[in-house]
């Protein structure tokens, strides 16, 4: 019995030592086969051959100030609380036309009290005035002394410019209450109310801003380069990618430029036209920056004056260039794209950049024609990465 004990023992300890072996023999053929596969793998992507085509470029501002040239504040010359709001917003008005209307309640009363003082003065300037002309007779005579008819004399002359001076306050407070219609000053269109009725406003208190918005102008600096392609008085193409901004506590936030105008705004696809009106310093000076002044074309009336973001200007004709995707590039900065390397691996390339069109950007160098750039997100993949391409049309 012992020795089939035994023998049962040793047929199991057999099979396990047996199971262990084919365990490590398939384990060990198991990551063999995921290595080979792993270095067989290719990550797939896209991509896009380097070539030379037609774009239109455009240049962007990330923010301007559009200003107008004909533009001021109509400011009230009394004080006073608003009784009528005579315009609203984007009337046009001419110079003298009303804006607002001022109440003082103080100037009627003082008028009355004014007319009374004048009652009072016309009535002592008569008396003195006769006084005066009785004691002229009776001085020719030597009825009187000299002494009381320069009293006389004195009395009426005091007479005379009592009536004066309280006649003057009258044109005074006339004057100021001729003030309570407030006008404006220029030809031009109303683009704020400052003040509503109700209001009380004192003198030199701003109630309305009115400018000719028909033409606004900005500025901006420009590398020399792309200056010098620029044209004085040539008219190009203007859009507004990020429309205007508001401020709402303390955060800034987009809103649609010139949203109480007309119904044609078109919001970004709007096209403006704009001219380059200066440049400074001028092209025949040496600067590696300069400063351009540019004139946009607003009879449509859809801009106002304000502070616009991404304003880009579009280039009058097309430029033929080598020009690359711009999800090619791997940066913000537009200076290193992904290719595809002759072995058919991922590669990483520093390039030199030019114009842009929005769509393709411009290679001055570090690609040719003929390179392949990878269009597919590559954030994370290493160089070195061997890669199955999908070539876009172009």
């Amino acid at each position: 019995m012992k020795i089939y004990f035994y023998l049962g023992v040793g047929i199991i300890i057999t099979l396990i030592v047996g199971l262990l072996g084919y365990g490590v023999y398939l384990n060990q053929r198991g990551e063999s086969e995921i290595e080979q596969r792993m270095e067989s793998l290719r990550l797939p992507l896209n991509g896009a051959a380097v070539t030379e085509r037609e774009i239109q470029p455009y240049v962007e501002l990330e923010l301007v100030n559009l200003y107008c040239d004909d533009m001021t504040d109509v400011i009230a010359r009394e004080n006073g609380r608003v009784n009528q709001v005579l315009v609203e917003k984007h009337d046009m008005v001419t110079a003298g036309k009303p804006i607002m209307q001022l109440v003082d309640e103080d100037i009627p009363l003082k008028i009355k009290q004014a007319d009374s003082d004048i009652l009072e003065a016309e009535a002592q300037l008569v008396k003195t005035r006769n006084s005066y002309n009785r004691y002229s007779q009776l001085v020719e005579s030597n009825a009187i002394s000299l002494e009381k008819f320069d009293e006389a004399a004195a009395a009426y002359k005091a007479a005379q410019a009592r009536l004066a001076n309280n006649e003057a306050k009258r044109e005074q407070l006339l004057m100021r209450q001729s003030r309570q219609m407030v006008l404006s000053s220029i030809d031009g269109e109303v683009l704020r109310l400052y003040q509503s009725e109700g209001a009380y406003v004192t003198a030199g208190t701003p109630v309305a801003l009115v400018g000719d918005f028909s033409k606004l102008y900005f500025s901006a600096p420009v590398v020399d380069e792309e200056a010098r392609r620029m044209e004085l008085g040539k008219t190009i193409n203007m859009t507004i990618a990020g429309g205007a901004t508001a401020v709402l506590g303390g955060e800034a936030l987009p809103k649609s430029y010139g949203a109480n105008y007309s119904t044609g705004n078109l919001g970004e696809d709007q096209v403006f036209s704009a001219m380059v009106t200066r440049i400074t310093p001028g092209l025949d000076e040496p600067a590696t920056v300069r400063q351009v002044i540019w004139k946009v074309d607003n009879r449509v009336g859809l801009l106002e004056p304000g502070a616009y973001r991404k304003l880009r200007l579009y280039a009058g004709t097309t430029r033929k260039c080598l020009a690359v995707p711009v999800a090619a590039f791997t940066d913000e900065s537009h200076d290193r794209v992904a290719v595809m390397e002759a072995d058919g691996r991922l590669g990483f390339r520093d390039v030199k950049t030019g114009v842009t069109d929005g769509h393709y950007i411009e290679i001055i160098s570090g690609l040719q024609a003929g390179d392949i750039v990878i269009t597919s997100d590559t954030a994370g993949v290493t160089a070195g990465t061997e890669i199955e391409l999908t070539l876009e049309e172009n």
